[in-house]
């Protein structure tokens, strides 16, 4: 069985062999009353989903050793029971099962990627091509015109964790935001060209902010600038290059990348001044709201921790 189950394999009450992922840890405790022994919970998945496992260990000190063991990003085999409760898990109990390292595997088994990443690719290009304005273009062109920047884009998760964490995942969600601007843009009268342009570059901040090895997690720059920034000094360090650039236009643009997260969160740079800020803000909610409704499986209702509450699906 080893290799062969993943997550969405996984039935309640069986006996399962798993190869997965380890993505967090949350420490270990000693047993409740008065058994002894002490216990962790660690969490794990593989391309499927994610599961929590419980270890209990009689011996402290074993156990203790066995956690420490054990970092974030290390592939692991797991031996024990499966149990469906509202938060999943797999119990490892020390006499009966394992949890033991993994040093071969294969990294596609942890990381999924889009399968239709070339068509989302080409209709990208196809809405580069599409902006007229010589200085938008301009700018477009010195970023989708280098082979490094288009692989470093078409490879890079769009998160490490929930909606588009997957390879192909920033070009997917770029894509949607930009098809949802275009429209908004036409429907309100806005500037189109300027509303494209801001939807393929909000994002590519997130190009090198994450370490993608069996699991996606965001690097040392990314957890201290954010996203928003690290695009805001991207596409700002672009227009420098070109030296007729409008500086209405460059403070226009740069302002709807740094704002475009700010009604929802607090520690932005600044809030929201423009009409076309505001597209690219609903544009952009619009899209990773919708996608939390995009889970498998036979459950009529899941709970969103983006929403803070239970969704229908239908």
């Amino acid at each position: 069985m080893r290799g062969e189950m993943y997550v969405k394999d996984l039935e309640d009450g069986n006996t399962v062999t798993i190869v997965l992922a380890v993505h967090k840890k949350y420490g270990v405790r000693d047993y409740r009353a008065n058994k002894e022994g002490k216990f962790f919970v660690i969490e794990a998945g593989d391309k499927t989903g994610n599961v929590l496992i419980k270890y209990w260990g009689r011996d402290p000190e074993k156990t203790e050793k066995l956690y420490g063991e054990i970092a974030e990003g290390d592939v692991i085999e797991v031996h024990g029971t499966y149990r469906s409760d509202t938060t999943p898990y797999i119990s490892v109990d020390a006499d009966y099962g394992y949890i033991i390292k993994v040093e071969n595997y294969d990294r596609s088994r942890f990381l999924p990627v889009l399968d239709s990443l070339d068509d989302v690719m080409k209709k990208i290009m196809h809405y580069v091509e599409k902006v007229e304005e010589p200085h938008l273009s301009k700018l477009l062109d010195l970023f989708f015109s280098s082979h490094r920047f288009l692989d470093e884009f078409r490879e890079a998760p769009g998160a490490a964790s929930g909606a588009y964490a997957y390879i192909g995942g920033l070009a997917e969600h770029t894509l949607n935001v930009t098809r949802v601007c275009e429209n908004l843009a036409e429907v309100y009268g806005l500037n189109v060209d300027f509303l494209i342009t801001a939807a393929l570059l909000h994002d590519i901040g997130r190009i090198g902010s994450y370490e993608v090895d069996t699991t996606i997690r965001p690097n040392n720059r990314a957890r201290l600038l954010g996203h928003t920034v690290i695009s805001y000094n991207m596409v700002e360090e672009k227009i420098r290059e070109i030296i007729d650039f409008p500086a209405d236009m460059r403070d226009q643009l740069l302002h709807a990348i740094i704002a475009h997260h700010s009604p929802i969160v607090d520690n932005v740079p600044q809030r929201i001044r423009t009409r076309e800020a505001y597209v690219l803000f609903y544009a952009d909610m619009l899209d990773l709201s919708l996608k939390e409704f995009n889970v498998e499986g036979e459950e009529e209702w899941t709970y969103s921790k983006r929403m803070g509450r239970e969704i229908y699906l239908g």
